[in-house]
């Protein structure tokens, strides 16, 4: 399993770069069945097409259907193993984090599978950079977690953690401006898109726009 960093080529890690050019095949999530899939955009400028295995995953809830496409993608790759060749699978961030890998490992495992993760910048961290906030200092703790349905979870982190950093924004983003506008927080960062053509960032202290929406790709760091 590889981490691909943010999205940015540029951010790509040496090592993810010397392993996908030694293997045989690169396994490339995909979320559409049109082709399109950013994790191929961000390794297109050092790797052949010819050495590219696409794999579907849709975007639902489903457990179900996720399960059985994450056993097919784990079956797939035993196959290519047996047959000799060496496999490396990409992923988006960084491998440990609300990752795909993350379920596709777990498929993996049960096949016995010698597996190596090959770790990635993540998102947080390139939002983190690019607002040019300090995550923790000393005995400082930071949280990292997926935008809760509940704005009290939300107040309780931010008495416990210096800095809370918001996943995944965009499903309650409308939770989130109504939290920073009701309380005085001394940060509140998103960043849409981090490191790509089109990145935006936002400050929510100063957010008034109420048809804007979030993009799926939107990470919040806020301290108290």
């Amino acid at each position: 399993g590889i981490g691909l960093g943010p999205g940015d080529p540029e951010l790509l890690t040496l090592k993810a770069v010397k392993i996908m050019k030694e293997v045989d095949i690169i396994v490339v999530p995909q979320s559409d069945k049109t082709g399109k899939s950013m994790a191929k955009d961000i390794i297109s400028p050092y790797v052949e097409n010819d050495k590219l295995f696409m794999y579907y995953f849709p975007m639902t809830n489903d457990a179900d259907e996720l399960d059985k496409r994450y056993t097919d993608a784990a079956n797939k790759i035993f196959n290519f193993l047996k047959e000799g060749k060496t496999v490396a699978y990409v992923t988006i961030g960084d491998t440990p984090v609300y990752s795909t890998f993350n379920y596709l490992y777990a498929k993996l495992k049960l096949l016995n599978i010698d597996v190596e993760m090959i770790p990635g910048i993540s998102a947080f961290s390139a939002v983190a950079n690019k607002a040019k906030i300090s995550l923790c200092e000393k005995n400082e703790k930071f949280c990292v977690m997926e935008m809760p349905s509940d704005t009290e979870e939300l107040n309780e982190k931010l008495n416990e953690f210096a800095t809370v950093v918001l996943m995944k924004v965009h499903k309650k983003f409308d939770k989130l401006i109504e939290y920073v506008k009701s309380n005085k927080l001394s940060t509140a960062i998103m960043v849409q898109k981090v490191s790509l053509d089109d990145e935006i960032v936002y400050d929510l202290n100063n957010f008034d726009s109420l048809n804007e929406k979030a993009g799926y790709m939107s990470t919040a760091v806020l301290k108290k």
